[in-house]
């Protein structure tokens, strides 16, 4: 079955960004004023406190009321840029914007950070004609590793929304971390089979985000990975082998592999996998990369291995960090 996406994916135009964006702000804050606080705090290092705080007896001055219900203003401009460049009077007139607020910033969202020199020509300009305001250069990028970490396991849909955010500015082109994505697939019976071939498969109409390497789970761990080299869709009924090249690398050397792959699958296992299914092919690793948190996954995930290991230049390399490394 196919995926259903939180974000829609038919336009990468300046619009559908900016409500794709928003809608993840939204999401967060409709679904915890805390993490809302948390996440933006991260996008512009300072702190944002949303919400009403409620205190009894504190002094204010000369007095001490009996109680005290307080909410502390700010606001947050945002201007996103995709592929145009920036206007230096737009964001002066986004400045003007500002009134009274305790905090007012003036975020500027693009898909590379813009140079030093412009990021100060701009930061001073603003600061000479509105000294309240502080302004902040952030990319689509930072916006996804802003939601790292503030959601727990067990926070399933908001954990799965986050994803679909971070897939769909991979998908766009806001950025592009293919190169960077290790893909960890929950493997029964079949994990043998994954990593004695260097094989995975799955349903083809089964969706999934663009990733270099492909990493085998079980027992709360990544037992080996491999890097992608060839992706196809395969029929193998009545002695007639076909396949059709989805990505990579258009090769028969994993012709023999395939079918003894499909054969163990039923034979081993009960998986009758001879049609309408996806086989990832690489030269596999044996690794050990431990998952700390409680219990299982509940399907792929997709984890951005610059999170957890310095080097991500060969496949050998991966493999053996990855066995001093944790996730959760």
């Amino acid at each position: 079955m196919s995926k259903i996406h939180y974000f829609q994916r038919y336009s990468s135009v300046e619009n559908t960004v900016t409500n794709n964006t928003l809608q993840l702000f939204s999401r967060i804050y409709q679904y915890s004023t805390g993490k809302a606080s948390i996440f933006l705090s991260n996008l512009i290092d300072d702190v944002v406190e949303i919400g009403v705080e409620i205190t009894q007896q504190v002094r204010d001055g000369d007095s001490v009321p009996d109680a005290s219900i307080i909410q502390r203003s700010f606001k947050v401009l945002i201007e996103s840029k995709v592929d145009s460049g920036v206007n230096k009077c737009q964001l002066i007139k986004h400045a003007s914007g500002f009134r009274q607020e305790d905090m007012q910033v003036l975020l500027l969202l693009t898909k590379s950070r813009i140079s030093e020199s412009e990021d100060e020509a701009l930061r001073l300009m603003i600061k000479n004609e509105h000294p309240s305001v502080k302004f902040k250069n952030i990319t689509y990028e930072e916006v996804c590793s802003a939601c790292d970490g503030l959601f727990q396991e067990y926070e399933y849909q908001m954990n799965e929304l986050v994803s679909d955010y971070k897939e769909y500015c991979n998908d766009v082109g806001l950025f592009d971390q293919t190169r960077k994505m290790l893909r960890i697939v929950p493997c029964g019976e079949s994990i043998n089979i994954n990593k004695e071939y260097g094989i995975y498969f799955q349903p083809s109409d089964r969706g999934y985000s663009n990733h270099r390497f492909v990493g085998i789970y079980k027992h709360k761990k990544v037992q080996a990975i491999w890097e992608l080299d060839s992706v196809f869709d395969v029929i193998f009924i009545d002695g007639r082998f076909e396949k059709k090249l989805v990505s990579g690398r258009d090769t028969n050397d994993y012709d023999g592999k395939i079918r003894s792959v499909i054969n163990a699958a039923k034979t081993e296992c009960g998986y009758d996998v001879r049609t309408g299914h996806r086989f990832f092919c690489g030269t596999p690793k044996q690794t050990s990369f431990k998952k700390t948190s409680s219990f299982g996954i509940m399907g792929a995930r997709i984890l951005n291995l610059d999170n957890y290991i310095d080097k991500i230049d060969n496949v050998d390399e991966v493999a053996e960090s990855l066995k001093s490394a944790t996730w959760e």
